[in-house]
């Protein structure tokens, strides 16, 4: 688990009043003191915590006048910016815009996936697919959501691009509490579970166009059920419990 600092704490904190809007773009930042005494925290930590939302360009210092909060087009963090969109735009249009991307981007990584492959990468992402199928055997959405992460984390570094990584790696964060709910249903993780075993098969078969395809069918799927597309409804998995409307926008 991510070990965080005092100082990651106090930038998470002023960094959800602003995108939560409790701080606008243009508004000044309270006094160092200020925030300070509201954290319970010294005033070297609140500087630091300013130094890390400056550097991703969240707020911005205005010689002789203070701090203010820049526009959230102008930050470069990925996660404070899908943040600020699912606050701003309402979750499930802030999750269509990353499903979009992700099948944009995915799809390709899959396909440079199935070109480049090792035996090593192979042996890991079997290795996560089981992990998943354990855990949707045992109900376990916590196991499953980790696993799914690591699957699609493994699937864009096989691809060889960094960039790739470096840009959803933070979605999923942003994203993992609405996955992990939408995994109690066991027809959701048995839906997952059957497009990651043809986005396997893909890779392991060095078929790049199949790769490709396979990831499309499995973001595109999850995209039918956030517009409510889907009509029919997928084969159950252990549980055999249907994902509520809810549930099923909420995965991504």
């Amino acid at each position: 688990m991510e070990h965080k600092t005092l100082v990651d704490t106090v930038a998470e904190k002023l960094l959800e009043d602003i995108v939560a809007g409790r701080l606008a773009p243009g508004d000044a930042l309270p006094a160092e003191a200020d925030i300070a005494a509201e954290y319970q925290v010294s005033r070297l930590t609140v500087r630091e915590a300013l130094t890390m939302l400056r550097t991703i360009k969240v707020i911005s210092v205005q010689r002789g006048r203070g701090t203010f909060i820049t526009p959230p087009d102008q930050w470069t963090s990925v996660e404070a910016i899908v943040r600020a969109a699912a606050h701003s735009t309402g979750n499930s249009v802030a999750s269509k815009q990353l499903l979009e991307a992700r099948r944009l981007v995915e799809s390709g990584a899959a396909a440079l996936a199935a070109a480049r492959r090792t035996d090593a990468d192979l042996e890991l992402l079997r290795g996560e697919l089981d992990s998943m199928a354990s855990a949707d055997a045992a109900g376990d959405a916590e196991a499953f959501v980790e696993a799914d992460r690591l699957f699609h984390a493994l699937i864009l570094k096989m691809s060889g691009n960094t960039l790739f990584a470096a840009v959803f790696v933070p979605m999923g964060r942003v994203l993992a509490d609405a996955r992990r709910e939408a995994f109690v249903a066991a027809s959701v993780r048995g839906r997952t579970l059957a497009m990651h075993r043809k986005v396997l098969a893909a890779v392991e078969s060095g078929d790049q166009q199949g790769a490709r395809e396979a990831m499309e069918d499995h973001v595109g799927q999850i995209q039918d059920d956030l517009d409510g597309g889907a009509e029919a409804q997928p084969a159950a998995s252990a549980g055999g419990q249907q994902p509520t409307e809810g549930q099923q926008a909420a995965v991504v």
